[in-house]
């Protein structure tokens, strides 16, 4: 007994003869049928060639030849075919069907029952086991293993599962064998347990034109029906509208009106026209109550919102039927000059609104900005305006506004204010006058002066005023009148023309100006006497024998003078001195007669006796009438050294609180010397205080910081070069100041003359 592709038997035959000889090779000759098997030619080995079908042949002879090249045996083999469950189960059909009404009650509920056979010789039939397999499998359907009858466990709802598909398997051997296969498919019969349904949650919503005949196409109201369409009447809907609604007077409070404004189509549930008469601006919108029934009798309904759609049948109108506004000539192109609103019943784009200026504006100042869905224009400026020029001081413009088809027009006046864009203007702008004597009176009327302004109103009143700038002392003053006048004495030596600018300052906001300048040279008036050309400090040494010239500065022995009067009223000049000084024993001034002067020193003088002379000096121009003034010279008596210095002494308190003292200048080292002028020098002689330092060159002394309190004394050295030296003593006394001679003090400040301090202790 053998199974596909196993070795079915071999041989071992002996062969007496030696070396080639006893080579065998082995063949099957008849008996193999279909070539089933085979055997291996050196070895012996039958095998399985082909598959072995038990149905077809249970048994096989093999006649199998062993041959050595000469010598031959043959030999019988025998090979019984074992059954093999190879055939799987087989069902009556290939597919099943069944059906079961939905929402039965009494579950389990038979559905259909399935067969199967095995094709196997000799099969158990009765050990086929079936089973059920697919969604729904052991919930809603079973199946008995061994009948192959499908129930229905639990109450169907065709409208969630109108068909359910499963397979269905057989297992032969008790189930532990092969397995077949069929389609089993199971559909749920309808009842008609669901009302029609509308598939818009809240409402449907449509849209019709207003005006539309009667019979135009609205909308489609369809509702649908969960029951099954294909089997009876349950899903044929049939449909009528039970209430119209006027929405827009039921918003604004007022009675619901049903009327037959719509119909609808039974069958298809179209939604039309049904009266002739739509108005937007009357009703904008209907809410319809429709209600849809089955064959069964079962009933749904929705709402519908049937919105009129807007047709343009209204011309737009101005709001306002009168317009004015006022504009600045001053005003920037895109100014805005106005806002105009307009309405229009309709909607959308039939009420999106178009503005224009269409007449009155032959220049194109003007233009109009639409706000088309805000129904509102804006008229702009577009051009510069000129109030000046009179055919732009007013303008009678036509604004037009439009939708799409119509239009509607209304008439503005736009007034322009005068703007204050021109200054005042002077002519000429230039004034040059006649020379004013410098001794003019006050209140002396000079010029008069108008300015012109092309404004209007109060942009074009002037007020007069005289630049600061170029009268910088007051010393004239305008009228409103544009009179020019004298306000303060005037002074040709300080200046000897005026360049006066006037401005004319118009009323406007903000004022502009213009200015007119004026040319005012004065006539001298000999008003000034001469004075000294330089600031003269002549300087006579003592124990010089005279006479001597006076050198009257570094470079010149001649006294000049000088006159701020124009030369006509100046040179030549004269000089003299008082009658008392003619004939002194000190100076004398000689005149040059040509505008100059020497002095000369007649004797010799003492610093120590006297250290300057004041000398007057009488001086003459030649004006008409001469103007004679006197000035002082002073003299200065330089200094000689012709004194020896001696040694001084000096005590100097000064007071120290708690350890502390600012750093503090003491005075001067005290030498006596009658010479004022000597350059001395000054050095410690001796022991050099640590706490003090000394000036060589001023001979002042000074105190160092935080001093400790005593009594100091030490000695200078003074000397100048040419008399002997001299030793002078200083003692510095550092006294502790104590806390209640500071809280006890008081300060006294004397104002005005003071007396002696001895007068106040």
């Amino acid at each position: 007994m053998v199974k596909e592709a196993e070795v079915a038997v071999r041989f071992s035959l002996y062969s007496f003869d030696a070396g080639g000889n006893a080579k065998l090779r082995y063949q099957i000759t008849s008996g193999n049928t279909g070539g089933v098997f085979d055997v291996e030619p050196e070895v012996g080995a039958i095998f399985i060639a082909q598959p072995l079908d038990y149905e077809q042949n249970k048994r096989y002879k093999l006649h199998v030849l062993a041959s050595d090249g000469k010598w031959e045996d043959y030999t019988t083999v025998t090979v019984n075919v074992v059954n093999k469950n190879d055939e799987a189960p087989v069902f009556t059909v290939n597919e099943y069907y069944g059906s079961v009404t939905e929402e039965l009650d009494g579950s389990p509920v038979f559905v259909l029952q399935v067969t199967a056979s095995d094709p196997d010789k000799d099969a158990d039939q009765e050990a086929l086991r079936y089973s059920l397999h697919g969604q729904g499998a052991e919930s809603e359907f079973i199946i008995d293993e061994v009948t192959g009858k499908i129930y229905a466990q639990r109450t169907l709802d065709r409208e969630e599962r109108a068909v359910w598909r499963f397979v269905v398997l057989a297992t032969d051997e008790g189930g532990e064998g092969l397995t077949g296969f069929t389609d089993v498919i199971i559909n749920v019969w309808d009842i008609n347990d669901n009302a029609p349904i509308f598939p818009c949650p809240l409402s449907c919503h449509g849209d019709v034109s207003e005006n539309s005949v009667i019979g135009t196409s609205v909308m489609e109201m369809t509702a649908t029906d969960l029951d099954d369409s294909a089997v009876g009447q349950n899903a044929v809907l049939s449909y009528r509208i039970v209430g119209i609604l006027d929405v827009t007077n039921s918003k604004q409070g007022g009675v619901p009106a049903f009327s037959e404004m719509f119909s609808i189509n039974p069958t298809t549930g179209t939604i039309m026209v049904g009266l002739g008469g739509l108005d937007r601006e009357q009703i904008e919108s209907y809410l319809l109550v429709v209600e849809a029934r089955d064959g069964g009798g079962m009933t749904g309904t929705g709402t519908a919102t049937i919105q009129v759609k807007d047709v343009n049948d209204h011309a737009p109108r101005f709001i306002d039927h009168s317009c004015q506004a006022r504009i600045s000539e001053n005003a920037d192109p895109n100014a805005e000059v106005l806002e105009l609103a307009a309405e229009d019943r309709d909607t959308g784009e039939n009420a999106q609104l178009t503005f224009s200026v269409v007449a009155g504006d032959q220049e194109q100042k003007f233009y109009m900005v639409s706000h088309k869905q805000e129904q509102h224009g804006v008229l702009r400026l577009k051009k510069r305006l000129d109030y000046e020029r009179h055919s732009e001081q007013k303008f009678n413009l036509t604004l037009k506004v439009e939708d799409l088809d119509f239009s509607s027009f209304l008439h503005c006046m736009i007034e322009v204010e005068d703007y204050n864009d021109h200054a005042p203007v002077f002519i000429p702008h230039f004034l040059s006058l006649a020379p004013l004597p410098e001794d003019v009176s006050v209140g002396t009327s000079v010029a008069r002066l108008v300015a012109s302004d092309s404004d209007s109103g109060q942009n074009r009143d002037i007020t007069y005023s005289l630049s600061e700038d170029s009268d910088t002392e007051g010393l004239f003053t305008i009228d409103q009148s544009g009179i020019l006048s004298v306000a303060r004495p005037l002074d040709r030596e300080k200046t000897a023309q005026h360049q006066l600018v006037v401005i004319a300052t118009d009323h406007g906001i903000p004022a502009l100006t213009g200015s007119a300048t004026v040319q005012l040279p004065l006539l001298d008036v000999n008003d000034n006497g001469p004075e000294f050309e330089a600031a003269y400090s002549p300087v006579v040494f003592e124990n010089v024998a005279g006479p001597q010239v006076v050198r009257l500065n570094q470079t010149s022995t001649l006294l000049r003078a000088m006159d701020r009067d124009s030369p006509e009223n100046g040179l030549p000049f004269h000089f003299t001195v008082p009658p008392e000084y003619r004939y002194s024993d000190d100076f004398y001034l000689q005149d040059n007669l040509n505008g100059s002067a020497t002095l000369t020193a007649l004797r010799t003088f003492d610093r120590e006796r006297q250290k300057e002379f004041l000398l007057p000096i009488v001086m003459s121009d030649s004006g008409h009438p001469a103007k004679t003034v006197t000035s002082t010279l002073t003299v200065t008596i330089g200094d000689q050294n012709d004194h020896a210095h001696v040694a001084g002494e000096k005590h100097i308190s000064i007071n120290s609180h708690r350890g502390r003292m600012p750093t503090t200048v003491l005075g001067k080292v005290y030498a006596p010397d009658p010479d004022d002028w000597d350059n001395k020098t000054y050095v410690f002689e001796g022991h050099m205080p640590s706490y003090f330092i000394l000036n060589k060159r001023t001979g002042f002394l000074i105190i160092k910081e935080n001093t400790p309190p005593g009594t100091y004394q030490f000695q200078v050295r003074v000397s100048d070069g040419i008399w002997p030296d001299a030793i002078s003593t200083v003692t510095v006394h550092v006294r502790e100041l104590r806390d209640e001679a500071i809280y006890n003090s008081a300060s006294l400040r004397l104002a005005g003359k003071v007396d002696s301090p001895k007068t106040y202790l």
